[in-house]
């Protein structure tokens, strides 16, 4: 199969859900819109697969919008000799840098040499005394070998006096400097977005919000899946089901609950204005933390994001929310190690980690994933991690095929995703742009971190609509983007534009709220509202705000 350059086309709420109902039957049907779920449906769609999704909410709503925008091998992972889960995720960065590069950031690390404080859980022999620095040199060694990286992407020691130019209000005693290392970041509601627009447009796949599976059964030819959007319910017909539903369950075949015992972990991160930590361009690793994690502290498209927490959680994974106590935990720490935090959070957000195996402690339990086959054709997947869904939608739709009687390979590894391939000239012309019609040229950038390639079809709807120029301040965040997503991205309501198409409701101290109405009015331009019900899209939006702690 040769690679082909992805283009843009319409996908709308409604048009996936006409496509959804249409008396054929598909190939593949994927249960879950997150990045798992995303990954299977390009996978399979790139394989010459019908393959529709169904999401129960709004595509990447649950961790897949809220992890901490790590494409990593894992540093974690090295006393745990899990060294092929380091290798698979330092191979995927790779994979990402050449499929997706406008959802690819290269990031460097910076690890303080602590008193009385070790790395990963290391042996304390190598993480104490003057054996410290040599633990940590083996360790990031090894990391770097694994990755196969050499020159200047290879770790590097650190003097005292380096360390304090990257973060001057660091407050450690840490004569002897640090280390850095290099791991990459992205953003995982937008890549999840960039998966589904390449399955959807490239490739002719459905993909449906808003629809939630209540029941699959067998009719002896196919698989026939019930799913439900508010009150009405559809039955959509395929020869193969997966479900990658993360914590929500799902019924797999026949009315049985499927899938391996999971346990929960709640994450919780703060996001700030970088300058209120003195954040530069590089991340802080904190490895001496209360509960034994690492603790980061990450620039992340004009926000600094600070978490995670681990703990674990009982709850209903759907309305996971920060606590009083999961933030002050972060906050504590950030006091620890920083001289003076300058304001308070913008905002905070929770998801939760699907983990598979026994025992109790979270934050050592295994992301690695499984796949289980509960009848043939009907498949789900606990388990796994942002750094490789790719990885695991590839060996699921190889079951797939297996069961279908299809002998295609994956291609995902060199296929580029939508909006891929912005090269060096994408900028420069994307800033002309705006300059002639009178934006910042520094919005260029976020268009094209967010889009891609498809920044100009956002210039070609500004150029056109001068009343879509607002900008949202102080998000760098235009009006013309809540058209852009209905149109192009299935926008259904204003939290999918404002908490995850884009991350407005982040941004600012109101979290969007200033903002709510006239996103709604657009809304209602675009699919057909009545004044109620544009007026129940803001109440909605406000409920949602409060469910997700903002």
């Amino acid at each position: 199969m040769a690679d082909y350059p992805v283009s843009q086309g319409t996908w709308t709420h409604h048009s996936a859900r006409r496509a959804l109902f249409e008396p054929t039957v598909f190939d593949l049907l994927v249960v879950g819109g997150g990045v798992i779920g995303a990954s299977i449906a390009r996978d399979a769609a790139a394989r010459g697969l019908t393959v529709a999704l169904v999401e129960q909410d709004d595509f990447a709503g649950g961790a897949s919008g809220k992890s901490t925008k790590l494409i990593h091998g894992g540093i974690r992972y090295l006393p745990q000799l899990r060294f092929g889960l380091i290798r698979q995720g330092l191979r995927e960065q790779e994979i990402l840098r050449r499929t997706a590069d406008h959802l690819y950031n290269d990031l460097d690390f910076v690890i303080p040499l602590l008193k009385g404080g070790g790395l990963l859980n290391l042996p304390a022999w190598m993480t104490i005394g003057p054996l410290k620095a040599v633990g940590l040199k083996a360790g990031l060694t090894l990391y770097d070998r694994l990755g196969r990286r050499s020159g200047e992407v290879r770790h590097r020691r650190l003097d005292s006096e380096a360390l304090a130019t990257f973060f001057p209000e660091l407050c450690l005693d840490a004569p002897r400097g640090g280390f850095v290392y290099r791991d990459a970041q992205t953003d995982d509601a937008r890549l999840v977005m960039s998966l589904l627009k390449t399955a959807v447009v490239a490739d002719g796949a459905v993909a449906a919000s808003r629809m939630k599976s209540t029941g699959i059964a067998s009719d002896g030819k196919s698989w026939v899946v019930s799913v439900a959007e508010y009150d009405q319910v559809g039955q959509v017909r395929s020869r193969a089901v997966v479900s990658a539903t993360w914590a929500s369950p799902t019924p797999v075949a026949n009315g049985r609950s499927g899938g391996e015992p999971i346990r929960l972990s709640k994450g919780v991160h703060l996001v700030y204005r970088p300058e209120a930590l003195g954040l530069g361009d590089h991340a802080l690793v904190i490895p001496h933390t209360d509960d034994g994690r690492l603790l980061f502290l990450i620039p992340w498209n004009g926000l600094a994001l600070v978490g995670t927490t681990d703990t674990r959680y009982e709850g209903d994974p759907g309305r996971v929310r920060p606590d009083q106590a999961d933030q002050e935990y972060l906050q504590d720490h950030l006091g620890r190690y920083l001289k003076q935090v300058a304001e308070p959070p913008l905002a905070a957000f929770a998801g939760v980690r699907a983990l598979t195996g026994g025992g109790n402690a979270t934050a050592s339990a295994s992301r690695e994933h499984r796949i289980v086959e509960h009848r043939p054709g009907a498949f789900s997947i606990s388990g796994g991690k942002l750094s490789s869904a790719r990885v695991i939608a590839a060996e699921a739709v190889d079951k797939v095929c297996s069961h279908l009687g299809v002998s295609v390979p994956s291609p995902t590894h060199r296929l580029p995703l939508s909006g891929a391939g912005i090269g060096d000239d994408l900028e420069p012309r994307v800033r002309s742009r705006l300059e002639r019609i009178g934006l910042p040229a520094g919005y260029g950038a976020h268009l094209i971190a967010r889009y891609g390639t498809h920044s100009e079809n956002l210039l070609d709807l500004l150029e056109s609509e001068p009343r879509l120029r607002q900008i949202m301040d102080p998000a760098p965040i235009a009006l013309a983007e809540v058209v852009y997503t209905v149109r192009h991205e299935a926008v259904a309501t204003v939290g999918d534009f404002a908490l995850r198409r884009t991350r407005l409701a982040w941004s600012s101290e109101d979290h969007g709220r200033k903002w709510a109405r006239p996103i709604a009015d657009l809304l209602a331009e675009e699919m057909g509202w009545s004044e109620s019900e544009t007026g129940a899209a803001v109440t909605h939006f406000e409920q949602e705000l409060e469910d997700q702690g903002l």
